[in-house]
């Protein structure tokens, strides 16, 4: 069946399921024409570089609509227009998926059809087998078929301007807008790895996440081996504090590349984040060495630049989403490993998570064996002594976490300095231990003054169950700050507990919060 036929055949099933609102059956029909979609444009058949960008184009589309439908069903506004579906009444309608508009309204003139009209049958290119190098093959003119939507031509610039290596041209200055500014020099070397005393300097040096080092040491042999300087697509998941940035730098050491770390919070649902996160990659594309491309917190990125991403990770191409005038850039980058870190893998699109599917690591706690080595190896790297006894007082405290591990041994350090910050000595006892915890208000059980109040307020509540929203509210933290630093640690503990009414306090809790009291 040639392509333009199989394509005609699968968008109908689509159309029809959308029709008698059946999302499981479009879902299955838009995954389809993904499949297909990246199956020709992965053919190696003589397409020009136009027709293969087209062929990306709408392998994308159809990659954002599977999000859009994931999220919010058939009531995306977005995914209605484009099937020719009636708008739902106000009061039914989904606010537009972020997969399709970033969290907010885009500009799809030029892309799609107008409303008013019946769509036909999206356009394609015509694939041949050996066309002329000379000409690149131009979309042709198909009959309009009543009732099924018509795919809009690509919105293009000028073929040479599209491909040329990016521009040194400045990006546009955003201090005005300090909330959108990119950090200076995103761009890190892999030697500065030791920015922490007694970080690891190699894999084989990382204590603890055995699960994750085995392989990733495994991986980058065979890598050497076959003289790469990239691995597969990586995905590392885990609460805060537990290594993920350390794993990044070292995984860019070991390969001998840079390492390019981008921070996903710094970027928000706006045409200049958009250009700051292309710029970027574009400086990337420029240097053309191999490198190391961590994205931190990428659940962060809004689901269009999220959707650029795809063809990245599969293709070694960026192409970004229509900017003001409708022109779509394409960005390649030869040689790179791709490295993507989450406190919320459930803000990642699917499509990213199935690109990582190999290498995806779920990162844990680390074991009271683990972090009094690494107890060791901090005290020892400032040139300090500390018994046995002193790092029993601190594991329990350290929730399982190298974040609190160095804060700890840096606060045990202050405690060697008198207040005109001389030092004073160079060992710590048990009494300097637990002089220091209680000068930080932390106890036995690793709670510190915010946990406790936490759970007086879970206390307190008349109805013995409170919302995640509301409890964050009452105790001043931003509701995604308590989830990922406080909660999991409260729960881990056995102290609270979470239903579909919202978080309660265990019996255990309620005994310790009583016992307080009576001290």
């Amino acid at each position: 069946m040639e392509f333009e036929e199989l394509f005609r055949e699968k968008f109908r099933v689509v159309l029809n399921a959308a029709r008698a609102g059946d999302s499981e059956k479009v879902l299955a029909g838009l995954r389809e024409l993904y499949r297909i979609f990246s199956e020709q444009y992965a053919k190696k058949n003589g397409d020009s570089i136009l027709v293969k960008a087209k062929l990306s184009h709408w392998r994308d589309v159809f990659a954002r609509q599977i999000a859009a439908v994931q999220k919010s069903g058939l009531n995306d506004r977005h995914f209605r227009s484009f099937y020719g579906l009636p708008p739902l009444r106000s009061e039914d309608a989904a606010p537009a998926a972020k997969a399709s508009a970033g969290g907010g309204e885009i500009d799809f003139s030029g892309i799609l059809p107008p409303r008013e009209e019946a769509p036909a049958v999206p356009e394609l290119p015509e694939v041949p087998e050996a066309p002329e190098e000379s000409a690149a093959p131009e979309l042709p003119e198909v009959p309009e078929v009543p009732a099924v939507p018509e795919l809009p031509e690509v919105p293009e610039a000028p073929e040479e301007a599209e491909l040329s290596p990016p521009s040194d041209e400045p990006a546009e200055p955003v201090e005005e807008e300090p909330a959108e500014e990119m950090p200076e020099g995103p761009e890190t070397p892999a030697e500065t790895i030791a920015d922490a005393k007694g970080a690891p300097q190699s894999l084989a040096d990382f204590v603890g996440q055995r699960h994750i080092v085995k392989v990733l040491m495994k991986e980058i042999a065979i890598a050497r081996q076959e003289g790469r300087h990239h691995l597969d697509n990586i995905l590392l998941l885990g609460n805060p504090g537990l290594g993920k940035t350390t794993l990044m730098k070292l995984i860019a050491k070991e390969l001998g590349v840079k390492l390019v770390a981008i921070d996903g919070t710094k970027f928000r649902n706006s045409q200049r984040s958009t250009e700051a996160f292309q710029n970027l990659l574009q400086n990337v594309a420029r240097e053309n060495v191999p490198v190391v491309i961590a994205i931190d917190e990428i659940h962060a990125l809004n689901d269009d630049l999220q959707s650029g991403l795809l063809t990245l990770l599969q293709d070694r191409v960026y192409i970004s989403p229509p900017d003001k005038n409708g022109i779509i850039k394409h960005i390649p980058i030869d040689e790179f490993t791709f490295i993507g870190a989450t406190t919320d893998d459930d803000k990642v699109l699917a499509t990213i998570k199935d690109r990582c599917l190999r290498l995806k690591f779920q990162l844990v706690d680390y074991s009271p064996e683990e972090l009094r080595e690494i107890y060791r190896r901090k005290v020892s790297a400032l040139g300090l002594t500390i018994t046995e006894e002193a790092i029993d007082i601190c594991v329990p405290r350290s929730r399982g976490s190298l974040r609190y591990v160095n804060s700890f041994v840096e606060g045990l350090d202050r405690e060697l300095y008198n207040d005109e910050g001389i030092r004073v000595g160079t060992h710590i006892d048990t009494a300097i231990a637990l002089r220091f915890f209680a000068e930080q208000g932390i106890d036995s059980k690793g709670l510190n003054p915010k946990d406790v109040e936490i759970l007086r307020a879970i206390e307190e509540d008349p109805s013995g169950s409170i919302g995640a929203d509301t409890l964050a509210a009452r105790i001043g933290l931003d509701v995604k700050k308590y989830l990922s630093e406080y909660e999991p640690f409260l729960i881990k503990i056995g102290f609270v507990i979470v239903s579909g009414r919202g978080r309660g306090l265990t019996e255990k809790a309620i005994n310790y919060l009583k016992t307080r009291t009576e001290d």
